[in-house]
């Protein structure tokens, strides 16, 4: 057991986390054979902690508060998981944060980690490396003091609901987490983090029909694009190449990475002149069936200037739909997407997307086809990249800034 390690545990828990953590770990050296109180569960990334757990009943939420002042800055905490880089969840919280924090709010930010992999000081390091994001952070049993706690990902609803009356409580919905396990434990505790009393604050509309069937109130905040970075310019963007780009992302179910690879299979076949470029995740260990480029985890700026040189993006939203098809559409790269109200009642009926048939290799492969098959390729990019001209986040962030300082004070933020 690290020194480190049981520091940030002391910062983080004081001396009992200490005390649990080295009778954790006694008791694993000297009695493996009683195991974890709840094996595949205890300290495992990206669940709760027990106690928060045993703490939640939908049939008492803790969520009583009053109104704060109107037009007084509020003092608002966002509780979330541990932060790396490349992280679109992350870069939303920051973004809307962000525009607190230009509006005069106070922000805060705390860690909810059940591994202990990252304390508060890593992470406030780490919004300000990755995200630009310049905030203080305050400790887990201190956020009873704010005005507002806002839950993101469904395990930190958890700690949320954890937090004693008085702030307001809500819950940053950016996905549909319970489709991101089998049925199980984690399916069923991140269904019912929908129960707990929070508002919600959506990322798109689809979203919003899906809380709403658990009876959470919610409202919903635009999707927006960087114009700024990913804007086409005719006159500075790269040349457009024979390439066509993957989000290729093995470690998320739900961007469907096997679907992917089958369908470039095929369009490689149909289509051996187009070079295959993958980005999302490191493929390097990954035999894959096509010859490809494996780009990984690049940065916003990376990203803009190979969205301008491709043709076209394979991209697969099984669930809530990502940032990237309007980033695609401004820099001029085609969007080939699985159909499905998950993606239509976010981005709208978008000219210049491709919705596959079906989500089947075969559709997939024919509309990237009908994409590099174009005849005029470089009208139909320019053609797209002018389609979001009025699609940025200003009008997203404004109203999700909105939802949360409406629903904290009882008036409209001016």
């Amino acid at each position: 057991m690290k020194i480190s390690r049981l520091a940030g545990t002391f910062r983080e828990e004081g001396a009992r986390g200490v005390a649990r953590r080295i009778r954790d770990k006694i008791a694993e050296i000297f009695f493996p054979h009683l195991g974890p109180k709840y094996p595949r569960f205890q300290y495992k990334p990206g669940t709760p902690r027990i106690v928060d757990v045993l703490a939640a009943d939908p049939e008492h939420p803790r969520v009583a508060a009053r109104p704060r002042t109107p037009g007084k800055p509020l003092t608002i905490a966002w509780v979330i998981p541990p932060v790396g880089p490349g992280g679109g969840g992350h870069t939303t919280i920051s973004r809307v944060a962000r525009q607190l924090q230009n509006d005069g709010h106070k922000v805060l930010f705390s860690v909810y980690d059940n591994s202990s992999r990252q304390y508060n000081t890593e992470a406030q390091e780490g919004l300000r490396e990755h995200y630009n994001l310049d905030v203080d952070m305050i400790p887990l049993e201190e956020l009873a003091t704010v005005d507002a706690v806002i839950a993101t990902a469904w395990e930190t609803a958890y700690a949320v609901n954890s937090v004693a009356e008085g702030p307001h409580k809500f819950y940053f919905v950016q996905d549909f987490e319970p489709s991101f396990y089998g049925i199980g434990t984690e399916n069923i505790l991140a269904e019912q983090t929908y129960r707990l009393g929070f508002y919600g604050v959506t990322a798109g509309k689809w979203l919003t029909a899906k809380v709403a069937e658990y009876g959470m109130a919610a409202d919903y905040f635009d999707f927006g694009v960087d114009l700024d970075i990913y804007r086409l310019n005719p006159q500075k963007a790269p040349k457009r190449k024979k390439q066509v780009i993957f989000y290729a992302r093995p470690m998320t179910e739900r961007r469907g990475f096997e679907l992917g690879l089958m369908a470039l299979t095929l369009f490689h076949e149909q289509h051996p002149e187009y070079e295959i470029i993958t980005f999302g995740q490191d493929l390097s260990k990954f035999a894959l069936p096509f010859p490809a480029t494996n780009l990984g985890v690049i940065t916003e700026r990376q990203l803009a200037k190979l969205y301008q040189e491709s043709v076209a993006c394979l991209l697969l939203s099984l669930t809530n739909v990502s940032l990237l098809p309007l980033e695609l559409l401004a820099a001029g790269c085609v969007p080939v997407m699985n159909d499905g109200e998950n993606n239509r009642m976010v981005l709208g009926e978008t000219p210049g997307i491709l919705y596959s048939k079906s989500p089947l290799p075969v559709d997939l492969a024919a509309k990237l086809s009908e994409a590099v098959e174009n005849p005029d390729i470089a009208a139909n990019a320019a053609y797209i990249s002018a389609s979001v001209e009025n699609r940025s986040w200003d009008k997203g962030l404004e109203m999700a800034k909105n939802i949360i300082v409406e629903k904290t004070t009882g008036v409209r933020d001016a």
